[in-house]
């Protein structure tokens, strides 16, 4: 009987590896689960790919913006074509 209490792994030897991977496992279905419930529109950016091209559509957007008061909408009356960039790159009126 001492040889197999001897020859037995001990519990915190072999069990762990197995419980970590399931734990692992539960925590990635539980994680996809949520990512799959949050709308489209509302979900982060993970990857790289994701993050440039929401970088991308938000810079494209800012090329609509008035250059005087900077809303999308020109709130301040002077049409976009009648304010010219000086050569150091600062707006005259």
């Amino acid at each position: 009987m001492t040889a197999q209490i001897m020859t037995r792994p001990r519990p915190d030897e072999a069990e762990p590896e197995g419980a970590n991977r399931r734990l692992g496992q539960h925590l990635l279905d539980v994680v996809r689960r949520q990512d799959a419930a949050v709308p489209a529109g509302r979900r982060a950016p993970r990857t790289v790919a994701e993050m440039r091209a929401r970088l991308a559509a938000v810079s494209a957007a800012q090329e609509d913006v008035c250059p005087v008061c900077e809303y999308w909408q020109c709130r301040c009356g002077r049409p976009a074509a009648a304010v010219v960039p000086a050569a150091g790159g600062t707006v005259t009126a």
